[in-house]
């Protein structure tokens, strides 16, 4: 199968929802999303790319952290 390494412009197509989620699913393969770039990454080159650089893991993990406090924060309970 040809799944792509990175995927562009992500806010202008039908895969847009990834924004909200993180990430998607395409062809079996799973995809990061990064906000800065407007881009999905194919999950195995995402995560060899954070393993080697430590100051991107680091901001990453962060990054990840921020999200997941801020949407548990946002959580309404009726």
């Amino acid at each position: 199968m040809n799944r792509p390494e990175r995927i562009y412009n992500v806010s202008h197509t039908q895969l847009s929802i990834a924004r909200f989620y993180g990430g998607c699913k395409i062809q079996g393969a799973d995809y990061h999303y990064d906000a800065e770039s407007d881009t999905l990454t194919r999950m195995d080159i995402w995560q060899e790319r954070i393993a080697s650089d430590k100051e991107a893991g680091k901001k990453a993990a962060k990054a990840e952290r921020e999200k997941w406090t801020k949407a548990q924060n946002s959580f309404v309970a009726f």
